[in-house]
């Protein structure tokens, strides 16, 4: 009833064309396929009003602190902690803990008590408090440094180089030094599988999936339309699927079993980066100046850390294909209606 009230009050005000161009500007933000609603799949936003540049960003890393606190960087450089997981927040409402200047708060990642970021423009490596203060360096001299991600398995780090051709740098947070894992290549958003055995990262608009113990490649996924970069993985009945948010707005699904199964679950966004798995089983994914919740249907999560492992059992992956082929096919069914 008080959506019917504006919306005659905005027409009777604004006229019939202004009252369309203000509706649809309330109303623009990332939506659920309906393959994906059938799925099950469901879409909230955790927070709004995030700073931007203008012309990139606003927030990108994402990480979990003890008490429940959930911790977000943001391009112009500022890091912030929210108090809680819970949805509806407002960044412009919760004061930064630190500002690190200009591309600084890019990619973050929690090993043990610290939450380590990646730090773009000066290509440093450092070590946060849990209120987001900065603690130490760890270390410099990676250029373009975007992404990280922590193997849980190892307590190694794994930078990613976005843009100088410098490939992935394995990272260790105790002797404070780098190597190089991979030693050419613009990466992007990374995931490591929950055994700690493969590493998944965005080359080229492609997922590429590495085996971490001699960095053969194990896994491309295809090319994903809309400029992939954040990368996570399912659990439970969504194991042997990687999630990717794109930077056109989309959200993908893919099979690792079969990488030409792709489903779209999410459009009609803005710029998309990073992608974070809430300790619930839920996805947190960036747009440009928000963050978004998808929840997993029954029985499914994302994240390593929710349960099951990344690749089902051998007996398992015909059901996997099967189940994809379904979703793809009530994605293409709904949209000739």
């Amino acid at each position: 009833m008080k959506i019917t009230l504006l919306a005659r009050l905005g027409r009777w005000l604004l006229g019939p064309f202004l009252w369309l161009v203000v509706a649809g500007l309330v109303q623009a933000g990332p939506v659920l396929t309906a393959a994906a609603s059938g799925a099950g799949f469901g879409l909230s936003q955790f927070a709004d009003n995030f700073p931007t540049t203008g012309f990139c960003c606003g927030p990108l890393g994402i990480a979990f602190v003890d008490g429940g606190g959930v911790m977000v960087s943001d391009y112009p450089g500022n890091v912030r902690v929210f108090g809680s997981h819970a949805d509806g927040q407002h960044a412009n409402l919760v004061a930064a803990s630190q500002s690190y200047g200009n591309g600084n708060a890019v990619g973050l990642a929690r090993l043990g008590s610290y939450v380590y970021m990646a730090q773009q423009s000066s290509g440093n490596v450092v070590r946060l408090n849990q209120d987001g203060t900065y603690h130490s360096a760890v270390v410099s001299g990676i250029p373009s440094a975007t992404g990280i991600v922590a193997n849980l398995v190892t307590g190694k780090l794994y930078v990613s180089d976005c843009c100088s051709n410098t490939g992935i740098w394995e990272v260790d947070p105790v002797s404070n030094t780098k190597t190089q894992f991979k030693g050419f290549g613009s990466y992007d958003g990374m995931s490591i599988s929950a055994d700690g055995s493969t590493i998944y990262a965005e080359l080229g608009s492609h997922i590429i999936g590495y085996r971490l113990s001699d960095g053969v490649q194990v896994f491309d996924s295809g090319f994903i339309p809309g400029g992939a970069d954040g990368t996570e993985l399912g659990a439970g009945t969504l194991a042997g699927q990687i999630f990717v948010n794109t930077n056109s707005g989309d959200l993908w699904q893919i099979s690792l079993v079969d990488p030409t199964l792709q489903l779209l679950l999410v459009t009609g966004g803005s710029r998309g980066d990073f992608v974070t798995a809430d300790p619930d089983g839920s996805l947190l994914f960036t747009q440009t100046s928000d963050i978004w919740r998808l929840t997993a249907p029954e029985g499914g999560c994302i994240g390593r850390d929710c349960g099951g492992g990344d690749v089902p059992e051998p007996g398992s992956l015909p059901l996997v294909g099967l189940a994809m082929c379904c979703l793809l096919g009530l994605g293409r069914r709904a949209s000739r209606h």
